[in-house]
């Protein structure tokens, strides 16, 4: 027979045992529902099944009879199916149920409780079930499927093979998206976006190919870089400027304010060119209209004001402040504060501020970040007039200085031409932290290797200058 087993979802593997045991009889069983769950709208495959079945094997529990669930929406079409159960509806206790509560449709004909195995004893009463059907049904059964046998073969042959194809076609453009999308992350924007704007071409309403293609838009303008006199900034926003502007009209929130952030950063590389690049602060203003917290809208305009000749103001910390706030673009977002660090020689400093947040939040900078930090702050920050490093060093609290460089640059990683400036910049930022004494031990054990090597560096000039004023200490 072809049968349909109705159960509750808590009783799938006593659905699918009872399956297994079913089909081993010969019979065809439907039970596959594990796709849908209680409330979603009813599957046309299940109201097939149903209305194609020769009986029903219902599993009564608790759960089964309790209005809403999927089994009394299936007894439900099982009752149009066959007005009357009797020899087509197969009811067996499961679970301890009210005899009271079980409808009455299942209570018109005998209740299979079960004393031994369930899955045994209704496999039998299936065969008994069997035995009471007329014998002219399966006459006609067997006479239709005879008759279309043939037919549906080859129907369903078709549908296979076109749902294979189609299957294959939907992998291929997946794995083409994938490709492009990797290739753009990787830094291969021109290529990306060439591939892209192909899929976009045979496949216009594709959403996901839309989405990748500003995607890629975006990194590609937050990760621009010209070379020589054939490129320039405006060529590149030109090209990608439109894309961005017509997904403006797809997008809301968290999407559009993204959009609208890059849109600003378009305008502010097309200014790089010499330009009369558009003033990109309403496109930002825009975007934290749509979300208040956009870590590109508020990175973007603290760059944008600092480039205008501003400083560390307020609002370019407030901005900065909120998009630290957020979890997005974490790294990005610290190239963007070195960046901002890196626009004037006074806003250096900056860039300690950010390497001791970073040491806060457990976030490991990268090389290029620690050789800038060295390179700008240590080789020559520290190693400037004392006006100019104290200026430098004001960023950060000289405790929070001092684990914030040996956190960065442990001893035992340095290359050795970096030993003698990391002994002395150490000892600085020991004598500002208070611990004068271990300072001025290790500044005359190098100022004595300076001696005997008769080095006249800059860095032997800082070493003999800090170690006279330790010595001159009070207290000393």
């Amino acid at each position: 027979m072809k049968l349909f087993i109705s159960y509750p979802s808590d009783q799938k593997d006593l659905a699918e045992r009872l399956r297994l045991a079913l089909e081993s009889e010969g019979h065809d069983v439907f039970t596959d529902r594990a796709e849908l769950k209680e409330g979603e709208p009813y599957h046309e495959m299940l109201r097939e099944a149903i209305e194609s079945s020769d009986a029903m094997v219902f599993l009564v529990t608790p759960r089964a009879i309790r209005p809403g669930s999927y089994a009394l929406t299936e007894l439900d079409l099982a009752q149009r199916r066959w007005r009357r159960p009797g020899g087509h509806v197969l009811p067996v206790l499961a679970q301890p149920t009210p005899i009271e509560d079980i409808p009455p449709y299942l209570r018109a004909v005998t209740l299979l409780q079960p004393k031994g195995d369930l899955v045994a004893e209704t496999v039998a009463a299936v065969a008994r079930l069997r035995s009471r059907l007329p014998l002219w049904g399966w006459l006609i059964g067997t006479l239709a499927l005879a008759l279309l046998a043939g037919a549906l073969f080859i129907v369903q042959q078709r549908a296979e093979e076109q749902r294979a194809a189609e299957r294959v076609q939907r992998e291929r453009a997946a794995a083409e998206l994938s490709a492009a999308v990797q290739l753009c992350e990787s830094g291969s924007h021109a290529v990306a976006w060439k591939q892209l704007e192909a899929m976009a071409d045979k496949r216009p309403t594709d959403d996901a190919v839309r989405i990748a293609r500003e995607d890629c838009g975006m990194r590609w303008l937050r990760e621009a870089r010209v070379a020589g006199d054939k490129e320039s900034f405006s060529a590149l926003v030109a090209t990608i400027q439109p894309v961005l502007a017509q997904g403006l009209a797809f997008a809301s929130g968290e999407r559009r304010a993204d959009l609208q952030a890059h849109l600003g950063w378009a305008e502010f590389l097309r200014s790089r060119d010499g330009g009369a690049g558009a003033d990109p602060t309403a496109l930002y203003r825009s975007a934290l209209a749509d979300d208040a917290d956009n870590v590109y809208a508020h990175t973007m305009w603290a760059h944008w004001l600092v480039w205008q000749g501003g400083t560390l103001d307020a609002a370019v910390r407030q901005h900065l402040e909120a998009a630290a706030r957020s979890t997005r673009e974490r790294p990005w977002l610290r190239r963007m504060q070195f960046a901002i660090a890196s626009l004037r020689g006074e806003l250096n400093g900056y860039a300690l501020e950010v390497i001791n947040q970073m040491r806060a939040a457990g976030e490991q900078p990268d090389t290029s970040q620690r050789d800038l930090v060295w390179r700008r702050l240590i080789d020559w920050g520290l190693l400037a007039s004392e006006p100019e490093r104290e200026y430098l060093l004001a960023f950060l609290s000289p405790a929070d200085a001092l684990a914030t460089f040996e956190w960065l640059y442990p001893q035992e990683q340095l290359v050795a031409e970096r030993r003698p400036l990391h002994r002395f910049a150490l000892a600085l930022l020991r004598a500002r932290a208070g611990r004068q004494e271990e300072a001025l031990a290790a500044l005359e054990a190098l100022s004595a290797e300076q001696a005997a090597a008769k080095e006249d560096t800059r860095l032997s000039r800082a070493t003999a200058q800090l170690l006279a004023q330790l010595r001159k200490a009070p207290g000393r």
